[in-house]
């Protein structure tokens, strides 16, 4: 089953370490995709990541929290509902109503209480993962990535954070991905396709050998050599014969 998406807004960096570390998501199905530490942010970033879980503070800098979350709704997708929880240290019948009006799917008090936390973020998860269209989006997310690897594969730096932080996305979230999606890990994908690619150089110009590791994004001959052995079978010269 496919972890949940959950995105933390918070204006102290602090709280959102202490939601990363000191609650466990996976436990609750759940993957941390990323953060924000403004409202615009989190409307930028809920745009991008597709988040289905978005735990908003109220008291943010540029668009405090109920705006940020009116701005989310109105460009979310119909078949795509994110899930709204509000958190903050405000205890305002005003903030609530609000926050009702909004149809946010819970209302929390700071300091957080863990295990009423849990209890909330249980019941959001349930609704989550009963909405079919689920696996569409994550599709959706994937294709980018993988377009994105594509499109780039003579770029020596792959590097998985460098990706995410490219894609705006969490690094574990996308490794994830990969092995619950595709079945194997982002560099071993990674490796398969520059492999691929190389082969096609091989077949069809006469490009010399550390050209073509270049062209696919190794500047090292001897690694390029060693990894498209082990998946090839034969080193590159013998394929090219």
């Amino acid at each position: 089953m496919n972890n949940c998406r959950v995105l933390l807004a918070d204006d102290e960096a602090a709280i959102l370490e202490g939601y990363k570390l000191l609650f466990d998501w996976e436990k609750y199905q759940c993957e941390v995709v990323g953060t924000a530490m403004d409202g615009r942010e989190a409307v930028e970033k809920a745009r991008e990541l597709k988040p289905d879980i978005v735990i908003m503070d109220i008291n943010l800098p540029k668009l405090n929290g109920l705006e940020a979350i009116r701005a989310i709704q109105e460009t979310a997708p119909a078949d795509h509902p994110i899930y709204m929880i509000v958190v903050t240290g405000y205890d305002e019948f005003s903030y609530c109503q609000e926050a009702l009006r909004l149809r946010v799917s819970d209302f929390l008090l700071k300091p957080i209480d863990f295990d009423a936390f849990g209890e909330v973020i249980e019941g959001v998860v349930k609704k989550v993962m009963e909405n079919p269209n689920r696996q569409v989006v994550l599709s959706d997310t994937l294709k980018k990535i993988v377009d994105y690897v594509n499109e780039n594969l003579s770029d020596e730096d792959m590097r998985l954070t460098l990706l995410a932080e490219n894609m705006n996305m969490n690094p574990n979230y996308i490794s994830q991905l990969f092995k619950k999606e595709l079945g194997c890990g982002y560099h071993a994908y990674l490796n398969q396709v520059r492999v691929e690619k190389a082969k096609k150089y091989l077949r069809q110009t006469n490009e010399p050998i550390t050209v073509v590791a270049e062209l696919v994004g190794f500047s090292d001959y001897r690694i390029f050599t060693k990894i498209f052995k082990g998946i090839v079978g034969v080193a590159p010269s013998q394929f090219r014969k």
